[in-house]
């Protein structure tokens, strides 16, 4: 029976699907390669791999509605968030101190929002406008302070500084002269390297990462989906640094040259294979978060780097039975970035909201709510509160 793609997993592919582009040689430099055993995942409950560290709700925010938290910067123990249309200054708690720029065509402000990074040699707050060809630079205290425009920064999605230049991620679409991502000058704006050479996969490869850049020490570690290598980038070329090997379930790398419909039409041939492939990736100092794709299956998994010790989930489990799993899963469903030491995820009070709905009839739910106080918390406060929460997670060490 030929397997395809279920709907949650659908919804989810859908939801990263954008329009993007990418060229340079890739090096196997002292690659490590981590072994990745999908046969032997099992359901985990959530609490054996994070402990959570808060659950921020945007306080006063509700004459100000959120529909979705896109990227978090965490920074000097304040906050900035990218939803959809607004760059929002939190503190610690969740009280809004500012809400940076708006949306205009004018200097200043934006089309979109899209990544957002603080950049060390400047000592400015930046933020990716990629319909606007743009980043806008701001003080930590908010304040515009200046705009720089870019060609490569159109439909681009991601951004790293690096000293003065920085590197620009925008997938199979962009203007990357075939290219995935590119180091772009700071001073002269021209390009000085590109990375990641594109093929056929221009014609259905549309989803793209807002977040593929992470600095380690001063080390630019890049990633991008459907993908098997994380890479690390310097001016003169990408070396290959992380090879996560799925065994029997691996893409073979001519699967890429193939020619197919669209993006779905990809995802489908995939899954009657059984191919493997690593979504995406939140770095911390210490692990790797990964989504991983397997067929129709979606896994969690985390990588301590010292060791490649690898956990893996396959979906949540809960003590009080199946139909209580899904709450988990909605807790670690959105990735919006991450730090040195945690993980920052969206949650969609919603969700929670309309699978308790469906469990109003299980004797259960009254001790599940007891158990899991923070779903409680989010479903108790959704009259009063409907904007995202902003999950802050620390991975358990194993």
């Amino acid at each position: 029976m030929k397997k395809s793609l279920s709907p949650f997993l659908t919804l989810f592919i859908s939801f990263l699907i954008i329009s993007c582009s990418s060229s340079t040689k890739e090096t196997i430099n002292e690659l490590e390669s981590i072994a990745i055993n999908l046969q032997d995942a099992k359901s985990g409950r959530f609490d054996s791999i994070f402990t959570v560290e808060d659950l921020i709700s945007l306080k006063d925010s509700e004459g100000n509605p959120i529909t979705k938290i896109k990227r978090i910067l965490s920074f000097e123990k304040n906050y900035w968030i990218l939803s959809s249309e607004k760059i929002l200054h939190l503190d610690s708690n969740g009280e809004i101190l500012n809400q940076l720029s708006r949306q205009g065509q004018g200097p200043g402000e934006y089309q979109s929002v899209d990544d957002i990074r603080w950049n060390e040699n400047s000592n400015l707050l930046e933020v990716l406008d990629k319909n606007g060809g743009k980043l806008l630079r701001f003080t930590v205290e908010g304040t515009f302070h200046d705009e720089w425009k870019n060609p490569y920064l159109y439909l681009a999605t991601s951004f790293i500084p690096q000293g003065d230049d920085y590197y620009i991620y925008g997938g199979v679409f962009f203007n990357g002269d075939g290219n995935r991502a590119v180091l772009v000058s700071g001073k002269t704006g021209e390009k000085i390297n590109g990375y990641s050479k594109i093929g056929k996969e221009r014609n259905y490869l549309s989803v793209l990462n807002n977040d593929t850049f992470y600095n380690k020490g001063g080390e630019i570690e890049f990633f991008y989906s459907d993908s098997d290598t994380l890479f690390t980038l310097d001016e003169s070329e990408a070396r290959a640094k992380y090879f996560f090997d799925f065994g029997k379930f691996q893409t073979p790398e001519e699967f890429f040259d193939r020619d197919f419909e669209n993006i779905m039409d990809f995802r489908n041939k995939a899954a009657e294979n059984d191919y493997a492939f690593v979504f995406s990736i939140q770095p911390t100092n210490k692990n790797l978060f990964l989504f991983i794709i397997q067929g129709s299956k979606f896994y969690t998994a985390i990588v301590n780097r010292s060791s490649h010790e690898v956990k893996i989930t396959k979906g949540w489990s809960s003590e009080f039975g199946d139909d209580f799993s899904n709450l988990s899963s909605y807790l670690a469903y959105t990735p919006i970035g991450s730090d040195s030491e945690f993980l920052f995820f969206s949650v969609d009070p919603y969700a929670i909201k309309s699978e308790i709905d469906k469990l109003k009839g299980n004797p259960s739910l009254p001790d599940f709510l007891k158990a899991n106080s923070l779903i409680d918390r989010i479903y108790q406060n959704f009259e009063t509160y409907e904007n995202p929460y902003i999950l802050k997670v620390r991975i358990k060490e194993f």
